[in-house]
């Protein structure tokens, strides 16, 4: 087991598993003809999963926790014939994005026994559209792209969607994106494209000098020396001087126990990618980036919802005064250790460190969202060029393998800083939409497990040139995550619509 798996299986408590839990919706291929070739089955699933040779290209899919050995896997009866036990199919969801919702909530909200296994898969089939998967602009077009190519106008088309839960333990988000890549059509055209990444990566460094080499090989040892050391003294600042959660801050709480339990979750497709770095760009310049964008706008959100509790407040105490504005709160970035890429061959794990920065959280009614973006970008640009993912995961590594259990996990629960939120951006190995035994996947969504003492998690995504979201909260933090979410994307129409006036400005 990797470190980080240890961390997520030792700090992980009954009301918070460490569960990923994603979706992926797949459209009717349009050669088909039957309903029941229309559809995704358990049968299908099953027989392509095997077709795919994915019990050779990722074993630990067909593992569980060992219960004899601690800290390894050991493989479920037989490691060639039990996929069957892990598939189940349930029943269509009618209820446009609450059926769907309310199953998420239950999968992020409950553990799994990983002496049994460590996965599952939920499949369920109905009309396009019926269950909110998809979105409803996507949805038409989608009917559009059908009617013009086939010209049948009275067929149904259906869905299907695919609901997937794992331990952490199992694998990082990077990990299993690049073990689904090994399950669709394009799978060899997706290797080709890693390949020739890690190519082009490997001969930009072979092609340097050798006095360059080694003038880079100095420089890189510098900055770990240094760097690591500014990030263990900044991380102790953090946390020193961020003494309580801000949520529980203006709720005048001092834990979250005895709080309401539950999570609340929300996604959606927010724009184009090219539109997104077009308005970072246009603000920021060139260095700023997507997740750059997306931190600040989470956080213009979560200014909002401290808004909100205060307002609902009845007696304030002096504490969590009307007037006690939160100006900063801390984010954790998870980072992935080999930026995004799983070599072929590689088995799944994970690999992830982080990094904590202070933004902006409450602003005066003046600020401009492009103030914020800037602020928020300064702040993470000292993160990102620091060690400070690196240094977090031989930490967590230590931590994990070398100190016992009743002081490893008040480490783990104090490392966040008492951070608000945690936000991740997975990028995506899927340029083009891809298809799973000829259906094509439409859209997906991943849902961040809580890390501990972090009530707030916020997923960026893209996939077929578009950005999307999810969040998943502590209801006791965000009620509403469907209003939380319209409020990230209200700060993301203000960029929009800064970067315009600056464009026309010029």
């Amino acid at each position: 087991m990797t470190s980080i798996g240890r961390f997520s299986l030792k700090t992980e408590t009954e009301t918070n598993p460490s569960v990923p839990t994603f979706f992926l919706a797949l459209s009717s291929s349009p050669s088909n003809n039957s309903d029941e070739s229309k559809i995704m089955t358990v049968p299908e699933f099953i027989s392509t999963w095997y077709q795919r040779n994915m019990p050779s290209l990722h074993p630990r899919f067909h593992y569980k926790l060992s219960s004899t050995h601690d800290g390894h896997f050991e493989p479920i009866d037989d490691v060639h014939d039990n996929v069957s036990k892990h598939v189940i199919e349930t029943l269509p969801m009618n209820v446009y994005r609450e059926d769907l919702k309310r199953r998420i909530e239950s999968l992020v909200s409950t553990s799994l026994d990983v002496k049994e296994k460590l996965w599952f898969l939920q499949i369920s089939s109905g009309d396009m559209g019926s269950s909110g998967a998809i979105s409803k602009q996507r949805v038409e077009q989608i009917k559009k792209e059908r009617e013009s190519s086939s010209g049948n106008r009275t067929s149904p088309l259906k869905e299907s969607v695919l609901l997937f839960k794992c331990h952490h333990i199992m694998g990082d988000a990077v990990s299993l994106m690049t073990a689904l890549a090994d399950l669709t059509d394009e799978a060899q055209e997706i290797k080709e494209m890693i390949k020739r990444e890690m190519k082009r990566r490997k001969d930009k460094v072979k092609n340097m000098r050798w006095w360059k080499k080694l003038l880079k090989l100095a420089q890189t040892l510098i900055w770990f020396l240094f760097g690591s050391i500014q990030v263990l003294l900044n991380h102790m600042y953090l946390v020193a001087t961020t003494r309580q959660n801000p949520f529980l801050e203006v709720l005048g709480e001092s834990s979250s126990d005895g709080l309401s339990c539950g999570r609340s979750i929300s996604w959606c497709d927010v724009a184009p990618v090219e539109e997104v770095k077009l308005v970072a760009k246009k603000i920021g310049g060139k260095a700023t980036t997507i997740n750059d964008i997306f931190v600040s706008c989470v956080s213009a959100a979560i200014a909002r919802q401290i808004a909100e509790h205060r307002r609902n407040q009845v007696k304030p105490t002096s504490d969590v005064g009307r007037n006690n504005i939160l100006h900063k709160m801390n984010v954790v970035i998870p980072a992935h250790l080999a930026g995004g890429i799983i070599p072929p061959g590689m088995e799944i794990g994970n690999l992830i460190g982080a990094f904590i920065s202070r933004v902006p959280c409450e602003m005066e009614n003046t600020s401009l969202a492009s103030e914020r973006l800037v602020k928020v970008h300064h702040s993470l640009d000292r993160s990102k060029r620091s060690p400070a993912p690196i240094v977090s995961y031989y930490l967590a590594k230590f931590i994990s393998q070398w100190l016992p259990e009743t002081l490893a996990v008040p480490i783990f629960h104090r490392s966040s800083a008492n951070a608000a939120v945690a936000i991740t951006n997975n990028r995506s190995l899927f340029k083009e939409k891809v298809h799973i035994n000829g259906k094509r996947i439409e859209a997906s969504a991943g849902f961040l497990p809580l890390p501990p003492n972090i009530p707030v998690g916020v997923v960026v995504s893209s996939y077929g040139g578009i950005c999307s979201l999810s969040v998943t909260a502590e209801k006791w933090a965000v009620p509403d995550a469907d209003k939380f979410l319209t409020w990230v994307l209200d700060e993301y129409k203000l960029l929009c619509t800064e970067a315009s006036l600056k464009e026309q400005k010029k």
